[in-house]
């Protein structure tokens, strides 16, 4: 069962109360595959690959209740994040274009976008399609390289922070469209830059604008390490083991569709799933280790 809020009826004490109800079904592979490529006397590369996968379906919720909006318009009024009987959760809610019937964007006689209103549009999904991770380690001697790519594949993500910069004119995009004289997106031109992003940006603009794909690939850790050899250490008496390591998390991606990292979270919980309000970015963080062995 979920624990899902639901509203009192007028008049009561409390305005919600929380009961427990629904069913969500996931299915999901795991893979790992590890395995020696190279070795001899001096020097030995081992990798490993592992691949994770999961997909969730809301199969039921209450006889009385087949949504429930889980999310907060505290921020924004652009977005909402709502389970619903059939659909999966983490899906995202929204404000989106209006489309003709061969699904390009309405113009109004202004030259904007034609927003649709409600947050009744399906915009995606913050959960990825798959996970993946490659390891390397490479021994030479008494030097140890290692490294680790983390690849998270689909999903999406939306971006608050862009579209509060974008309508008040102070992001880089936004400041490019003006230098170029119009904005374009999927083929059309928009020459009034700052009623375009007054249309499309702030707390309750079109959130299907600032919708991206969550694929991202990293370096997420690097090592660089030597251990001195014992036949030089027996010379201390006292040390039987130094080691010393450099090592770097976090280092740089090497694909990123997003203005955010698409791993960061402002909650725990599930009401900003996939959603970047103002978050504070990512960091690298590099550290040296000295191992003695006594």
């Amino acid at each position: 069962n979920q624990l899902l809020r639901v509203a009192n009826p007028a008049g009561s004490l409390y305005a919600f109360r929380y009961i427990n109800a629904g069913k969500i079904r996931n299915t999901g592979i795991e893979l790992t595959l590890e395995g020696t490529p190279f070795m001899n006397e001096n020097f030995r590369w081992k990798t490993a690959v592992n691949m994770s996968m999961n997909r969730n379906k809301v199969v039921s919720l209450h006889k009385d209740y087949k949504s429930f909006r889980y999310g907060s318009e505290g921020f924004s009024m652009a977005y909402d994040m709502w389970v619903k009987e059939g659909g999966k959760l983490g899906d995202i809610y929204g404000n989106g274009f209006e489309r003709d019937e061969n699904g390009k964007i309405k113009i109004n006689e202004t030259g904007n976008p034609i927003k649709v209103t409600g947050n009744n549009t399906l915009l995606g999904n913050a959960n990825p399609d798959a996970l993946l991770g490659w390891s390397n380690t490479f021994t030479y001697k008494g030097f140890t390289l290692y490294f680790l790519i983390d690849a998270r594949i689909g999903g999406d993500v939306m971006s608050l922070t862009q579209a509060h910069l974008d309508a008040m004119g102070v992001s880089k995009e936004s400041g490019e469209s003006r230098d170029r004289g119009y904005v374009e997106y999927e083929g059309i031109q928009f020459k009034d830059v700052s009623n375009f992003y007054g249309t499309v940006g702030g707390r309750n603009g079109i959130s299907e604008y600032y919708m991206y794909d969550a694929t991202n690939v990293r370096l997420r850790e690097l090592t660089l390490g030597y251990s001195f050899p014992e036949t030089l250490l027996a010379k201390t008496k006292f040390i039987k083991g130094l080691d010393l390591t450099l090592v770097a998390r976090n280092l740089f991606f090497l694909y990123k569709d997003a203005p955010f990292d698409p791993d960061a979270t402002l909650s725990v919980g599930n009401t900003l799933q996939g959603v970047d309000v103002f978050g504070m970015p990512t960091t690298r963080n590099i550290g040296f280790n000295v191992k003695f062995t006594f």
